[in-house]
């Protein structure tokens, strides 16, 4: 009921379908099938994904949860039928916290809970104190970055330096600064990592409404973390060999 409530409003993302069918899709892609050092973003999401479900899905007997029908574009997918994914349950000591702790208890212990759950699907649940000194967009921008050099072998210091230069020029750029951005060229292979990190916010929103919103929902749209522009930008000054002082624009 209450996430059909939120979904209704709009306050969470896929949940609703999870929970009611069993089902989730997403249908369109942006992402070269001719580069196959980087997987499909279907794919490099998934193992988040099925940690996420078993956050959502309590097991029955044995142990065994129910499956998710993924309805997910990438190449080779023909979407003639779901895939039938099966939850992990993500490494927590203790075990995952049950949905009623995470959406309805209250208190500081469960704030840590609902934070150290979410961490968890994302194979990062080391890493909390060090996240948690960290602004709340920025903390989940290393989120995801962290999680995706881990899933992606071919990403190089080059890319790294790049994500980490985006994330900490934006905040002082206007919107007008952005807009007037000039680049001489685009670089395909930016353009296809750029798409993988805005499709990984996805499933960090998701993650976020299974677990209990220890992320406000505003800290994690697209806009307060990332610019195609100028990550372009510092793609193609990272990936020159410019300087960290030149990338990250003297600051």
């Amino acid at each position: 009921q209450l996430a059909k409530e939120q979904h209704i409003r709009s306050e969470n993302y896929t949940i609703f379908n999870i929970l009611h069918n069993g089902q989730i899709d997403c249908s369109n892609s942006l992402e070269d099938e001719c580069d196959t050092e980087i997987p499909g973003q279907a794919l490099i999401y998934r193992p988040a994904r099925q940690h996420i479900y078993s956050v959502l899905l309590e097991s029955g007997k044995g142990g065994a949860y129910p499956l998710v029908k993924e309805w997910f574009v990438y190449f080779g997918n023909p979407l003639q039928q779901p895939e039938l994914i099966q939850p992990v349950q993500p490494s927590i000591p203790g075990g995952t916290p049950n949905l009623k702790t995470l959406w309805f208890a209250k208190g500081p212990d469960v704030e840590k809970q609902r934070y150290s759950t979410f961490l968890a699907c994302f194979h990062l649940q080391d890493g909390m104190e060090e996240l948690q000194v960290l602004e709340a967009p920025v903390a989940a921008f290393c989120c995801l970055l962290a999680y995706l050099m881990m899933q992606v072998s071919s990403l190089s210091l080059e890319d790294l330096n790049a994500f980490v230069a985006l994330i900490l020029c934006l905040k002082g750029k206007s919107a007008a600064q952005l807009a007037g951005l000039q680049l001489a060229q685009v670089d395909s292979r930016g353009v296809h990592l750029g798409a993988v990190f805005v499709r990984g916010l996805t499933t960090l929103l998701m993650a976020n409404s299974a677990c209990g919103f220890p992320f406000r929902m505003d800290d994690l749209m697209p806009w307060e973390v990332f610019d195609g522009k100028l990550f372009q930008e510092k793609y193609q000054q990272s990936h020159r060999g410019c300087s960290l002082e030149e990338l990250l624009e003297g600051n």
